[in-house]
């Protein structure tokens, strides 16, 4: 049978994030009503909650505190685990870890406290925050754990929240830091200070360390309860102190986020290659377009689509929706729930089967999410606000998702790779490492060891230094000047296919990686620079009133008012080389040019990808629109290929005139639409199983038997 996890894939929770300063909240809620809204949503597996950010308890606890909803109604919560498990669904106990309101102000020396010794309240924040250093919080969690256990029966516990929400200077952390490293926390922000990278690098570990505690706690009362940790923090900048660790911490993995399908494409990508068991879980809001909208709901075709990609990627789904304060639900929702997980379920079947084919490795370094150059700002500076989680941008970010971008829209097949499984390096066809500034050495020698055995790699910008070195016999000298920069192909190079020239060079706004010394092998492309070093972007027209004007120095001089144009001088600065390592081959560029949004950089992007690709076929590939994703699983003589139409709209138009094709060393036995089982016409020719679809919706699967 196997884990609950890997049989019960249509999932939903139901926020619960509710005071009681008011006597009217959470008195209606009623399990039975739930009860029956999961058996029309088609659940088979409910996250319920037990506890909340506010920190007041579902269950009567002697060591924290009860809603005033339930009093004298103490066993609500409980009914509704009993309906559920005798029902035969699985049961996932949800808990708030460090959002705890109530905890925060009944013991002022658990709250996180900022550089001034501040709790987070002191702005009018609706959450009161528990550091996890403190060692009588830890205790009062390990508590509530027990209880909870012992009160419920569960599945599986989900630990939300276990991240750094702020800076932590609380006296815990001080004296954690004191004995652990010595002297006074930094408080400012400084990538070039070993001192501040030390501090980074207790945040994720302390973090992780306090994961794998709660972990424990459950384990050691009920070992075949499973624990999975909000994940979401991960794929945000460094200060939250979410890495592999929280992985590790976990049965699987999952999270909530709000980044639109694109993000999901790729976090379901790096979620299958993070997770300790397979399926991962995908959360996420059916209001629209998250939770803040409280009555408003996604479309069918939106929350389908949801549903879907996770599906592609042979994940369990789980929609979040949000109790009214009086403890009431909106059962339309749940009608519609229902709808798409019948027709999900149909699928199940087939999500069981075999791995992710994918050629191209994108390398995701959940220890490289700072923006390297951005130094000197305290730790309380507004860009660390919690408000700031999905606004604050970072190079490693922003590249790796261009360069998903451009590899979905190009069908090339592409997965996501992470620090924590340096095995997986190895399997990469292509592996691309995108202007990430957090490698370390242990990541550096497999991706060294992997180029001399053969492979092949893509590298940009802040990447390694060390394997800049090492591969091409050169040394990296900071960055230009210049925030605009240009790439102009050398003489008989063709690396920009016809599109950017000596005198119409590629555009990136960026500053670009300098290096010296006589770099081995070839130089495929040249940095050129602006006219001048560009001026802050100004706000027409009121931001020119102020200072008299001084004339022309060289930030105010310019090439054209409104742009940043090449000046007529290339340099002999190296912007994209190429070498031979071993048996491997490496291509590394000054500027980030995959993390370019844009059509011809991602053409240029995709063509390095097929030059180091070389002859070996791609794994799939399509002639479609760029909105149809492909994924592809293999297993033994059976290929599954999902399309997935990604026009994130409340209505979807349909894909049409698609043709795809897999990859084989000879004809299928019978090629099936999915989960219908009905024969699809084929052809076979060069290598390829080629089918054709007229037109679908959002989502189709199909069986290649071989």
């Amino acid at each position: 049978m196997g884990k609950w996890y890997q049989n019960k894939l249509r999932r939903t929770l139901l926020d619960m994030h509710i005071p009681d300063w008011n006597d009217e909240f959470m008195r209606s809620f009623d399990p039975e009503t739930y009860f029956k809204a999961l058996k029309t949503a088609n659940v088979n597996a409910p996250m319920i909650y037990v506890q909340a950010h506010t920190g007041l308890c579902y269950w009567p606890t002697k060591v924290g505190t009860m809603h005033k909803g339930f009093v004298g109604c103490e066993d609500k919560m409980k009914h509704l685990f009993d309906l559920c498990n005798a029902d035969g669904m699985s049961t996932i106990l949800y808990y708030s870890l460090i959002y705890n309101t109530e905890e925060y102000f009944k013991h002022p020396q658990w709250q996180m406290r900022d550089v001034e010794g501040r709790g987070c309240t002191f702005k009018g924040s609706r959450y009161g925050l528990c550091c996890p250093n403190n060692m009588e919080y830890r205790a009062f969690v390990a508590a509530q754990i027990a209880e909870f256990l012992d009160y419920f029966t569960c599945d599986g516990v989900f630990f939300d929240m276990p991240f750094w929400p702020m800076v932590c200077y609380c006296d815990s952390c001080r004296a954690r830091w004191e004995k652990e490293v010595g002297g006074e926390m930094p408080t400012i922000v400084d990538w070039n200070d070993p001192r501040w990278r030390t501090f980074h690098e207790k945040l994720n570990v302390w973090m992780g360390e306090f994961a794998q505690f709660a972990t424990d706690e459950v384990k050691r009362r009920k070992p075949e309860v499973s624990v999975e940790h909000q994940f979401g923090p991960s794929m945000h900048y460094w200060r939250f102190g979410q890495n592999e660790l929280i992985a590790k911490a976990s049965d699987y993995i999952g999270t909530d986020l709000y980044g639109g399908i694109e993000q999901q494409s790729f976090a379901c990508k790096a979620w299958y290659h993070l997770t300790s068991n397979q399926p991962f879980q995908y959360m996420t809001s059916r209001c629209y377009p998250t939770l803040a909208e409280h009555t408003t709901t996604k479309s069918p075709d939106l929350l389908r689509l949801c549903v879907f990609m996770t599906y592609a990627h042979h994940g369990a789904a789980l929609l979040i929706d949000a109790i009214d304060p009086i403890g009431t639900i909106d059962p339309r929702v749940y009608e519609k729930m229902g709808k798409i997980y019948r027709e999900s379920e149909q699928y199940e079947p087939y999500l069981k089967r075999g791995e992710m084919v994918h050629n191209v490795s994108l390398y995701y370094d959940l220890n490289g999410k700072m923006d390297a150059e951005n130094n000197g700002y305290s730790t309380d500076s507004p860009q660390n606000a919690n408000t700031e989680m999905d606004k604050v941008e970072f190079p490693h970010a922003g590249a790796i998702m261009g360069a998903a971008n451009a590899l979905r829209k190009h069908h090339i097949p592409y997965g996501v790779i992470n620090n924590g499984r340096l095995d997986l390096i190895e399997r990469a066809d292509v592996l691309v490492i995108p202007d990430d500034p957090g490698m370390k050495a242990p990541a550096c020698e497999a991706v060294k060891k992997y180029v001399e055995n053969g492979g092949k790699l893509y590298f940009s910008g802040h990447s390694a230094p060390e394997l800049l070195k090492e591969f091409f016999g050169v040394s990296f000298d900071g960055f230009t000047e210049e925030n605009f920069t240009y790439m102009a192909p050398t003489e008989g190079s063709d690396i920009f296919l016809g599109e950017f020239t000596k005198a119409h060079p590629l555009p990136v706004e960026k500053r670009a990686a300098k290096v010296t010394g006589t770099p081995k092998g070839e130089v495929l492309a040249t940095i050129t620079l602006p006219y001048s070093v560009p001026t802050p972007k100004l706000t027409f027209p009121l931001d020119y009133y102020g200072a008299p004007f001084q004339g022309y120095d060289r930030e105010q001089r310019y090439g054209s008012i409104h742009s940043n144009p090449p000046s007529h001088l290339t340099t002999d600065m190296p912007g994209i080389l190429k070498a031979q390592y071993g048996n491997g081959t490496v291509i590394w560029s000054a500027l980030p040019i995959e993390g370019v949004i844009c059509p011809q950089h991602s053409e240029i992007f995709a063509g390095i990808i097929r030059e180091l690709m070389g002859e070996k076929p791609f794994a799939f590939g399509a002639n479609a629109a760029d909105s149809v994703e492909c994924i592809l699983f293999e297993d033994g003589d059976e290929k599954l290929l999902s399309l997935v139409n990604l026009q994130e709209d409340f209505h979807t138009m349909p894909a049409v005139d698609t043709e795809v094709w897999v990859a084989s060393d000879r004809a299928p036995k019978a090629v099936c639409s999915l989960p219908d089982e009905k024969p699809v016409a084929y052809r076979y020719e060069d290598g390829k199983v080629k089918i054709f679809i007229d037109r679908f919706k959002q989502f189709r699967m199909f069986a290649f038997r071989f």
